[in-house]
């Protein structure tokens, strides 16, 4: 039979060689069928000068005999088999990928020796899966079949560009079905490399072998290298005596838990492993989706597309990779860009008098000073950890407390980009001509949702798995306040810093995701997961730890969770600098969603743009002045800049600002920061600033609807007045605040609005409801609390 490509072999048309190895070769082959119909297939055959090798054919048989009866998504099924011209063939599945040995190559030289933790969890995930089928299959009767693939290798997982995980290769599967082809005792068959204790001693084997095997391959993938290496006699030797060092050892940054799953499935005695690949399968998930909520297949789709672009494009295939993924192929390789631009602010020149009837504040931490702030630190996929923290900042958690993924001892602490020398004056496209010419001291800026962003690292969760259908209360000892303040803020002495929190789940609205933890119990709903964290560069001192709590409403337990400052703070260092302010100077920060607004969950949710900024400090600070020097005694000024708010500063010399996610596939939109010097006696800027009074109405209202829905009724309150300072008789603003009033207790306020509501709008669908409420509290004294704002609708 000739081996030239577009040959036929039996009903096979071969099209390309795909390899050549031991006794036998691949090829990719088209199937040609009645009526025109073709499939593209992969056909293995026996290599023509071992046809007559009978324990080579009868390990080929076997394999065809097993594959044939698994059909499962993360095994490559096999269609064929026969024998044509005296040689045997499979046609099997062909998976439109590359094998795991060859990726790992791949990705090594192209600077990214050991995967990132997500998708070598992953790949396992999935291979376990397979396997724990494979194990379970019986025949018709019900009987166990007794599968054990007894191979797993990165050779036998292929990775397709789908980012689909296939095992393949069962030729030396054992089989209890195949009793002609049972292991005698003190016979070894697979690659030493990846064999079980049991294996490697020729002793029976089970599924407990492809466990280890498993745990084998998810080690080279963390670590970037076998646990041992050598010949045959030294790895055999060491392997079943478990003289290896765990992953930990060699890839610092890898959480203590996964660290133990992966010693668990390389337990010498079998009696410790993972009695299942299911069990495997198990540990393994519920670390990933805890380490990264968030986490999507398509990562390693996009992973595997990047790594092969010039072969696929030499083929004519030009496979789709985003472009925020192919910037964070960089950071995975070491090479991260520069920080974002840093543009001066031009400060006016203000007299002493007006500087002296600025409030001084005394920096209240209030709702904006405390809605969580994050930086793109050193991982910049949705699901890396950040940088490295020294491990005598690292608390271990109590056996009562969730667990919490940590990293490793003896990590460099991150160190501060030099700053960016030339100013960048902001893009003059930004706001209309008239606005500049007529206010040229106030700056704008704009804010880009897939480039500013402070990112949280998944390995900050410290409240997994949690049911998005229960509602909870969420609280700390910490002494911030989360309640809003309309004092100027300004940096002032702390005993520690602020705790921050974002919530992960679909649906949480995206007002209520992040915030600052205080005393007062905070009411969340759809969670799947809540992250924890400081904000700012490492500090010397041993900050004071606290203590969080979570529990279910209407339930007595609660949980635990002992928060550390240092080992959980992130570096803001990768946020858009803003410098040149004057310290004496108190400024008016504003910001505006551009166009459609802010999506940083996509299109599925409403838009919400609000940035997180903290200060920005001079390395030269200190050299100077007294007051200089005293600026490093105290917290930065950190807070949430949000659409609905203003907020006021002083005494900083410049801020980072970004948006506050874990994630940035789904970022759409930009956002307006606008930096305005405060004078108490001047006059606010026209409204060509926000757009028409109608238009600026109709914005607040909609912000204020989706704050009062998601049960923030102080902020949507004020909101709601907002809107009515610009159109005072607009119908949802009107019930809005009303409504948000009664449940705030301001009795008062609320009928005002109301009785204006249905004065103005007799003939109104909600007027009658409204009147009856009116009359209710003239009858009773209550004013009875609407039971959901957001089911109305006056508009």
């Amino acid at each position: 039979m000739s081996q030239d490509p577009n040959e036929h072999f039996g009903r096979y048309e071969l099209l390309s060689q795909m390899g050549r190895g031991g006794m036998a070769e691949t090829w990719r082959a088209r199937l040609v069928a009645a009526a025109g119909v073709t499939k593209l297939v992969l056909i293995k055959k026996v290599l023509p000068e071992f046809a007559n090798d009978e324990a080579f054919i009868s390990m080929f048989i076997s394999e065809a005999r097993i594959s044939a009866s698994l059909s499962h998504g993360n095994v490559a099924q096999v269609f064929d088999f026969g024998r044509v011209d005296g040689q045997y063939f499979l046609a099997m599945e062909l998976v439109d990928g590359q094998p795991l040995h060859r990726i790992l190559k791949r990705a090594a030289r192209t600077g990214m020796p050991q995967l990132p933790i997500p998708l070598a969890t992953y790949i396992a995930l999935e291979m376990c899966r397979g396997l724990h089928y494979a194990h379970m299959r019986t025949d018709e009767k019900g009987t166990p079949l007794g599968i054990v693939h007894r191979d797993i290798s990165p050779d036998n997982v292929l990775i397709s560009y789908e980012g689909q995980v296939k095992i393949v290769d069962f030729g030396i599967a054992k089989a209890r079905m195949l009793r002609n082809f049972d292991t005698e005792p003190g016979v070894i068959r697979g690659k030493y490399l990846y064999f079980s204790p049991e294996q490697a001693r020729g002793q029976q084997v089970d599924a407990r072998t492809d466990v280890w095997a498993t745990g084998l391959v998810l080690y080279e993938m963390l670590c970037g290298q076998p646990p041992v290496t050598g010949n045959q006699a030294v790895v055999l030797s060491r392997m079943a005596h478990g003289e290896f060092p765990a992953p930990r050892q060699l890839r610092k940054d890898l959480p203590s838990a996964l660290n133990e799953v992966v010693m668990k499935a390389l337990s010498v005695d079998m009696s410790l492993r993972y009695e299942s690949a299911n069990a495997f399968a198990e540990a393994l998930g519920s670390f990933l989706y805890s380490y990264a909520p968030r986490f999507s297949t398509m990562n390693l789709a996009y992973l595997l597309r990047s790594l092969y672009r010039e072969d696929l494009l030499q083929d004519g295939r030009e496979m789709p990779v985003p472009a925020t993924f192919v910037e964070e192929l960089k950071v995975w390789r070491g090479s991260d860009g520069a920080a974002p631009s840093a543009p001066t602010i031009r400060v006016p020149s203000v007299s002493p008098s007006a500087t002296a009837k600025a409030p001084s504040g005394k920096g209240r931490w209030g709702l904006l000073a405390g809605v969580g702030v994050l930086a793109l630190a050193a991982a910049a996929i949705p699901w890396l950890p950040s940088s490295k923290v020294p491990e005598s900042r690292v608390v271990p958690p109590s056996p009562v407390t969730p667990v919490r993924i940590q990293e490793d001892a003896g990590a460099p602490r991150p160190t501060r980009p030099p700053e960016t020398a030339t100013p960048v004056t902001p893009p003059p496209e930004v706001v209309a001509a008239e606005s500049i010419a007529n206010y040229p001291d106030v700056t704008f800026v704009r804010m880009d949702s897939r480039r500013h962003v402070f990112r949280v690292p998944l390995d900050l969760v410290a409240f997994a798995r949690l049911d998005s259908a229960v509602t909870y209360q969420f609280w700390s000892t910490s002494q911030a306040e989360a309640a809003g303040s309309t004092a100027v803020m300004e940096p002032m002495p702390r005993w520690s810093p602020p705790v921050y929190y974002l919530i992960s789940g679909e649906a949480v609205r995206p007002e209520a995701r992040e915030g600052i933890i205080g005393r007062q119990p905070l009411k969340i709903q759809g969670a799947r997961a809540i992250s924890l964290f400081t904000l700012g560069d490492p500090t010397e001192e041993d900050l004071k730890s606290e203590q969080v709590y979570l529990k279910e409403v209407h339930v007595d337990s609660e949980r635990r969770f002992t928060f550390h400052p240092e080992p959980m703070r992130i570096s803001p260092s990768k946020g858009y600098l803003l410098r040149g302010l004057e310290p004496r100077q108190t400024y008016v920060l504003s910001l505006l969603g551009m166009g459609e607004g802010v999506f940083l969950r996509g299109r599925s949710q409403d838009p919400a743009a609000q940035v997180a900024c903290i200060e920005w400090r001079p390395d030269d600070v200190g050299m100077g002045s007294r007051d200089d020097a005293r600026a490093y005694a105290v917290e930065p000024l950190q807070f949430l800049l949000a659409e609905w708010r203003e907020v006021k500063v002083r005494g900083i010399r410049g801020l980072r600002c970004g948006f506050l996610d874990d994630s940035l596939f789904d970022n759409e939109g930009e956002a307006e920061l606008r930096i305005t010097p405060w004078d108490p006696k001047r006059p606010k800027a026209p409204e060509l600033l926000k757009g028409t009074p109608a238009e600026e109405a109709e914005r607040l209202a909609a912000r204020a609807l989706r704050l009062a829905r998601a049960g923030q009724n102080q902020d949507a309150y004020l909101l709601a007045e907002d809107c009515l300072s610009h159109d005072p008789h607009k119908a949802n603003c009107l019930l809005l605040s009303g409504d948000m009033q009664a449940r705030l207790g301001k009795v008062k306020g609320a009928l005002e609005r109301y009785r204006t509501f249905v004065q103005v709008y007799p003939t109104h669908p909600m007027s009658p409801s409204v009147r009856q409420l009116i009359a209710e509290h003239s009858r009773t004294g209550v004013l009875q609390v609407p039971a959901s704002a957001s089911s109305r609708n006056p508009e």
